[in-house]
């Protein structure tokens, strides 16, 4: 699993922690976004607009992990 990441989506209920809305999404070198998106998509609760932050946050989180060739270790 070194050369894997893996997403999901929490939703953060003040006072309790978090609460998991979304399996994990794995991949090694692309995500599977329309997974992604068909999960965000069957919360009627997430806005358009507020799936559309989370997906870009997801790409931006994708892209800097690839740059990274799989390495994103905190130092």
């Amino acid at each position: 699993m070194e050369k894997n990441i893996g997403l999901g989506l929490d939703q953060h209920v003040p006072g309790h922690g978090t609460v998991p809305l979304s399996p994990y999404f794995f991949c090694q070198e692309k995500m599977h976004g329309k997974s992604f998106k068909s999960t965000l998509e069957a919360k009627p609760w997430i806005s358009q607009k507020k799936m559309i932050i989370i997906l870009n946050q997801a790409t931006d989180i994708i892209n800097l992990w690839l740059q990274s060739g799989g390495n994103l270790t905190s130092q």
